[in-house]
């Protein structure tokens, strides 16, 4: 039976189907909550605060809210409808803390039971709202209204206005960029300052994590400012020069690094720091996890809207690594790596994950956020966060509660002051978001990607997708770091001598990658990847075997003119997908023996 709606109701809902017509069809929109109370008993209740399991929990859920939550035994309104779920086990819903959000991923999320994202960046207005109702088939959206318009010029009264207008977006937390030298560090603080007024909380990219947590940041993405905050001004200099592979080999000074810790904690501050999207690709775990990406797009419903050049990129991230040198500047393949780079790539996942677990340790707090898109497949990815978590030495409730409850804190307000969290827990008032487990993820965190049931707001919604979910108007955009199409702009050498032997072509431009190939005349070549300018190809002798024939001489008297009649042979380079493709072409000149060299 479901609950009468008020015209006031009747006029909100009915500018939400307009709004999500296209995208949720009724056959799979979730339900309306009942009117009548529901009850969920008998299973373990995990309720994300840290505190010990309950087993054969009740929950009492009246609309869209928790109105309580018992032991076994705990008496239940007569007239609610009762739910048995001996054997089962709830956690709440879960909460993705960095997304660049698109509408299309709406359905992946609710059926790996995220049931709330953090869109960074995102304006969502009417979307956001809608988002809230527990008929719109897509998680609860929480957004950064777009970031605040600073610059370092701006004085403490421009800041002060800037923040404001902002805050008429109706943010739910701030993103604010990195600063560089001390007149942003000051504009920074300033709107920092501002922000914590009206009671939100500050997220954002850093350079320097001390510093910016001092200049009033409560929540750093990503890990590399600590990293670079103890490397040597030569050190960070040969770093942003491309002369390093990666950042994490610089965690090694723990007497230094367990300092920031300390201060990091005591200010408060989190860290959001994306551990798959960085790294994920050397964890133990990582073939396992493409193989969950490869079931997942092997679903024809789901496969029916979800962009397929996404897709294949992000199966393919399962096997690159993020480098930061000058020498690959893309993600490289790792079995392209030598065997010394592997091993510093490896050494420097060891040492991220150490630090994350000494951050924890002290009393720290992580956000599982994925960077998704780009850092992994919507709602799954979640999930391998928290295992990675897990391998870095954190317990599985630490795991779990970065993607709810210390997530979810980030929605509360500075110190609090918007009131205890909404989302991210199994508590009085609430929303009733669960997601149902057949096992106990505290005996394995990956048993949180053994869904059951997902509910929001009170609804239990319909798992599976729907082919007609969405429909793009324009093509998706790709991941960031997705693979070029690569691109000439000259070879060396650019004319040889008809005749001549087996050689070496130098092939320059951009976009090169690990596994680019040359192609002469249209035929892939053996290639060398000196770098992602430079790629060396072996250019077989038939293929200048012969100057002539040409198509430029007119039938007459046979003559040695030269100025038409060289041949040209076609130099490209292809880079498969997933991206890539072939780029433009440069003319090998094939000169015939009688002219002789220019």
């Amino acid at each position: 039976m479901t609950s009468p709606i008020t015209a006031l109701s009747k006029k909100f809902l009915f500018l939400s189907f307009l709004a999500f017509a296209v995208h949720c069809p009724l056959g799979l929109s979730q339900q309306s909550p009942e009117s009548r109370p529901l009850v969920l008993q008998g299973a373990t209740v995990i309720d994300g605060r840290g505190g010990p399991p309950v087993s054969g929990g009740v929950i009492l859920i009246a609309g869209d809210r928790i109105q309580s939550v018992g032991a076994r035994g705990t008496n239940v309104p007569a007239e609610a409808t009762v739910v048995d779920l001996s054997g089962k086990f709830i956690i709440p819903g879960l909460i993705e803390s960095h997304a660049h959000y698109g509408e299309w991923m709406g359905e992946v999320f609710l059926n790996h039971g995220v049931t709330s994202i953090m869109a960074v960046g995102g304006r969502f207005g009417e979307k956001k709202e809608a988002s809230q109702q527990s008929a719109a088939r897509t998680p609860r959206i929480f957004d950064t209204a777009g970031d605040p318009r600073l610059s370092p010029s701006l004085t403490q009264a421009q800041v002060r206005d800037a923040v404001q207008q902002w805050l008429q977006g109706k943010p739910d937390f701030a993103r604010l960029r990195s600063f560089f030298d001390d007149r942003g560090r000051q504009v920074y603080q300033w709107a920092a300052e501002e922000i914590h007024l009206a009671g939100l909380m500050v997220f954002g990219h850093t350079e320097n994590a001390p510093e910016s947590i001092r200049a009033g940041q409560d929540s750093v993405e990503h890990i590399w400012g600590f990293a670079q905050a103890q490397m040597s001004p030569q050190e960070l200099d040969e770093f942003q020069r491309g002369q390093h592979l990666h950042w994490a080999p610089f965690f090694r000074d723990w007497t230094r690094l367990d300092q920031m810790i300390r201060e990091a904690v005591d200010r408060g501050a989190y860290i959001n720091p994306t551990f798959l999207y960085e790294m994920g690709s050397l964890s133990a775990l990582a073939a396992r996890h493409e193989q969950e990406d490869y079931l997942l797009y092997s679903n024809p419903r789901l496969m029916a809207y979800y962009p397929k050049h996404v897709a294949e990129s992000l199966l393919q991230k399962h096997r690159q690594i993020r480098s930061f040198s000058g020498k690959y500047e893309n993600l490289v393949l790792i079995s392209r790596l030598t065997p010394e780079e592997l091993e510093e790539f490896k050494q420097g996942y060891r040492l991220a994950g150490e630090f994350l677990k000494r951050f924890v340790q002290a009393g720290g707090k992580l956000q599982a956020g994925t960077d998704t898109l780009s850092g992994g497949t919507p709602g799954l990815s979640l999930h391998q966060e928290m295992e990675l978590f897990v391998e870095a030495g954190l317990t599985p409730m630490q795991a779990l509660q970065s993607a709810t409850l210390w997530s979810a804190e980030m929605l509360s307000g500075k110190d609090g002051v918007l009131g205890g969290p909404q989302v991210g827990v199994i508590a009085e008032g609430a929303f009733a978001d669960l997601v149902v487990l057949a096992a106990n993820p505290l005996e394995d965190i990956g048993n949180t990607k053994n869904i059951e049931r997902v509910m929001k707001g009170g609804a239990f919604i319909e798992l599976g997708y729907d082919p007609a979910y969405y429909t793009f108007t324009q093509p998706a955009r790709s991941i960031a770091m997705a693979t070029p199409v690569p691109g000439i702009s000259a070879i060396t050498p650019h004319t040889v001598a008809e005749g001549t032997p087996e050689f070496e072509i130098l092939v320059e431009g951009v976009g090169f990658v690990g596994n680019s190939v040359v192609r002469v005349n249209g035929v892939s070549v053996p290639t060398t990847f000196v770098g992602p300018r430079r790629l060396k190809a072996r250019v077989p002798a038939d293929t200048v075997e012969r100057a002539r024939p040409n198509p430029f001489d007119a039938p007459g008297p046979a003559q040695n003119v030269g100025v038409f009649g060289d041949r040209t042979v076609p130099i490209t380079v292809y880079t498969a997908p997933p991206e890539g493709g072939l780029s433009n072409r440069i003319l090998l000149r094939v000169q015939a023996k009688w002219m002789g060299p220019e």
